[in-house]
This record gives structure tokens, sequence and C-alpha cells, in this order.
């Protein structure tokens, strides 16, 4: 049984200033554009796309930017599966007042608030997958289900019985709203990408800049709210669920090779020297240092145990 940290939630509540007091003049769904034009240039940041810099890809010039084109396809087919199966769910039941703690009205109308801008993103990704799939001759089917995703749905099946499904998917939302990627931070800002790829993620980047700052006010409140029993369970579950959103998708990039025309054996090859698992784990690290942080000054790294559980992701 969940209890309520009413003292935590009152501190937040009267410290609470809203990331989105200015959300009708900066948010996407309020006052920008559908993106328009052509895809001139690469699709996608070559540096953030490790298969396209293997030999076996990097000597065909078609590889490559097909191999781009599909990361750039994957990552907007991953945003709205995000949003609308995970992160709008999440925000529903918040701005409803079905969070484990008491919020104010401006925080729960400021969750209903990221509802509204993430179904604009799962909008404007969507109708530009299209464009993508049509200007490089794409099969969406290739991309499959996000890695992401399944390791979810697998956590949430294994841990059911101790922890709710939805307080897992709350934690998750909570973490995967503060991990803002690479692929936000440096793709609007490299002058190798088309321009409008980088207006469509720029657009995107812009509005999870605040909604990052929303959730890092809300997870120390929402971890205070659980009994001990409860977070040292969910303690051992963060480390998962924070590689479940930015491990390296492998099972999509042995599709993508496959559709190039590699064979089974060739594509696990090429797989086993694209990643290496110390360099996974230092870049996965590094990815989620700011998040880390804030597990850290909530208290999370306080017990010894969920420490280990830590240590042994690799994460600290």
């Amino acid at each position: 049984m969940m209890t309520v940290n009413k003292l935590g939630a009152s501190i937040f509540q009267e410290n609470y200033k809203s990331p989105l007091g200015r959300w009708n003049e900066s948010s996407w769904i309020r006052n920008k554009p559908l993106r328009e034009g052509n895809i001139e240039g690469l699709p996608f940041s070559p540096d953030l796309v490790p298969l396209a810099d293997h030999p076996a890809i990097a000597s065909d010039s078609t590889h490559r930017v097909t191999v781009l084109a599909y990361r750039l396809l994957a990552h907007l087919q991953f945003t709205t599966l995000l949003e609308l199966s995970h992160v709008n769910p999440v925000c529903s039941s918040v701005a409803q007042g079905n969070a484990p703690i008491f919020l104010s009205t401006l925080q729960r109308n400021d969750a209903l608030r990221i509802y509204c801008d993430e179904g604009g993103h799962a909008l404007f990704v969507e109708l530009f997958s299209t464009q993508v799939e049509e200007a490089f001759g794409l099969d969406r089917s290739v991309i499959g289900r996000p890695h992401f995703d399944r390791i979810i749905e697998k956590i949430i099946a294994e841990h059911q019985t101790r922890l709710s499904p939805h307080l897992i998917q709350l934690f998750f939302v909570t973490i995967s709203e503060t991990l803002v990627t690479k692929v936000l931070n440096n793709v609007p800002q490299d002058p190798q990408v088309s321009p409008i790829v980088r207006a469509v993620i720029g657009d995107h980047a812009a509005d999870e800049a605040l909604h990052s700052i929303y959730f890092r006010g809300l997870f120390p409140i929402l971890w205070q709210s659980l009994a001990s029993d409860e977070q040292e369970e969910m303690g051992q579950l963060l480390p998962q669920l924070v590689w479940a959103f930015l491990a390296p998708d492998r099972q999509l990039e042995y599709n993508i090779l496959r559709r190039l025309g590699f064979n089974a054996k060739d594509s696990e090859g090429i797989l086993e020297e694209v990643y290496v698992p110390s360099q996974i784990a230092k870049f996965v690290r590094q990815a989620a240092n700011p998040t880390l942080k804030m597990f850290a000054a909530a208290g999370v790294l306080d017990d010894r145990t969920i420490e280990q559980v830590f240590a042994d992701y690799e994460l600290i």
C-alpha cells in the first residue's frame, strides 16, 4: 500500500514555480507551424549512429544514407510510441489527480499542458515520418517495436505482483522525461543535417526541455511517497528503466542490415564490432548523468542495496 508523504508534497507545492508559465508563447502546439520543405542534406547526425561509420556501411554512400534515414525514421516512431503509449497516459493520470501524491491545481494543469504538447509531437512526427519514408524509399516495418517498449512490458510483467504497473509506468515516464537525449540536443545544431529535420527535432527539443524541469521536481516527491519496501523494489528497477530508454536497439539495426542485403551472420558480426559492451555502458552512464544526479539528490542511492544494483548496471 502506497503512503503519501504529505509534508513532502506540501513543500513541493509551496516551492513550485511552473516551468510552463509561458506555455502559450513557447509551446509548439500553441504557436508553431508544421514544418514544410524537402529533405536536403543528411537525414540524421552521423556522430549519433555508430553503424554508419562501420567500413561495410561507410564504404557505400547509398548504404550510409539509408542507415541514417532509417535511424531518423526509428527516432520519429520511437517518439510517437513514447508520447502516446507511455507519457500521455501518465500525464492524464496526474492531471486527474491519480498520482500517489497530492498536487495543486496548477501542477495538475501543467501535466495537462504536457499532455497537449506530447499529442502535438506525435502528430508532427507522424506526418514527417511519411515524408521520410517517401523521400528515401523506406519500409516502416523494418523499424519494428522499439527496444524500450519490449523491455518495459517485460519489467511490468515480472514485478506487477509487488509494484503496480501504473507505478512502474509513472517512474519510467519521470525518468524518460528527464533524459533529454543527444538526439534532441545535437541534431538541431548539426549543420550536416537537413534543415527540415533539424527544425522538426528542434521543435520537440524545445518543449522537452521544459517537461524535464517539471518531472525533475516531481521525482523526489514521488520517491518519498513510497513505503520503504516499495523504495527497495523500485530502486532496483530504476537502473533497468534507464537502460531500457538509453541502450542501443540492436534488433532495429540488425533489421536494417538485413534490409540492406547483409546475411544473418554478417549482420551479427557487424553489430559485434560496432557495439563493444564497455563502450555501451560508458555511453549510457554519460547520457544518464543528469538523471543519476536527480536520483542521488532524492536519496535513492542512500540505500546500499540499491547503490549496489546501480553499480551492477555500471551506472556508478
